[in-house]
């Protein structure tokens, strides 16, 4: 597949926000309705006796299904802000069965993405403790820090592009299979990696911002959770939609099965 490399961040960034603040409503409807959602799930599933019990039990079982529970909650919430944006693409109009077949689907690719992340990185964590004993032979522990500071931030940054790139393929209504999905997300994370890594550090420094502000209050307060929810919803939407567009221009893609309105109307954005 053909694609361009010099694509501007700025562009970009305009586009995004172009398309979601015609659809402000509807994304904002969106966000709240998960949000609230979520801050439910998060305030009994995450209560401090429940945590506490779980800490008092010292099961690794029951650390483990924590474990798992709380990023099958995560991966829930991604699918359906994805399914969203995807619906959002094809109609301005929210489609309650495309919004829940959407979701589905996306959550059984991000639950495999998932998977094949995680064996990824062990085979990799394994590969680069033997580089790094091998080295600390050879070079001073000066140079072999370095190398180890090197070796966790640039595969960590390569990992959010990669990731993104992933999940904002999932919005294309014509969906490829999970394969394709795979290497077109690798493809785009080593061509367009450029203004994909400025809005990677970008979402960072917002997160770090989010930290700051949510240890200033108290965490059961299910207002300020709601809040705290529809604020990272809302960014996270934000993200897919931004490396969607960033996909969307570097390989010239459109879906057949818009109709010419909104074919129209998509294209404005551009």
């Amino acid at each position: 597949m053909e694609m361009q490399t010099k694509l501007s961040f700025s562009v970009i960034f305009d586009q995004t926000r172009n398309f979601i603040r015609k659809r402000i409503t509807q994304f904002a409807l969106v966000s709240l309705v998960i949000a609230l959602v979520s801050a439910i799930i998060h305030s009994s599933f995450y209560a401090p006796e429940m945590l506490e019990q779980l800490y008092l039990t010292q099961n690794l079982d029951n650390y483990f299904l924590f474990l798992i529970m709380t990023m099958l909650i995560n991966i829930i919430i991604k699918a359906m802000s994805i399914a969203a944006i995807s619906n959002l693409y094809v109609s301005d109009k929210l489609n309650l069965n495309l919004l829940l077949s959407k979701a589905l689907s996306n959550t059984l690719k991000i639950i495999l993405f998932y998977l094949i992340v995680a064996i990824s990185i062990v085979l990799v964590a394994l590969m680069s403790s033997l580089v790094i004993v091998c080295l600390s032979y050879l070079l001073p522990k000066a140079l072999v820090y370095i190398f180890v500071i090197l070796m966790l931030i640039v595969p960590i940054l390569f990992l959010g592009i990669f990731s993104n790139f992933f999940f904002g393929l999932l919005v294309e209504p014509n969906q490829k299979n999970f394969f394709e999905l795979l290497s077109l997300a690798l493809d785009l994370s080593t061509k367009q990696w450029k203004p994909a890594l400025i809005m990677i550090l970008i979402g960072i420094a917002l997160i770090f911002a989010f930290l700051k502000i949510g240890m200033l209050f108290d965490n059961d307060n299910i207002i300020f959770n709601v809040i705290f929810e529809f604020g990272s919803i809302f960014l996270s939407i934000f993200f897919t939609c931004f490396f969607y567009r960033l996909y969307w221009l570097a390989t010239g893609a459109s879906s057949s099965e818009l109709s010419s309105k909104n074919n129209d109307e998509h294209n404005l954005i551009i």
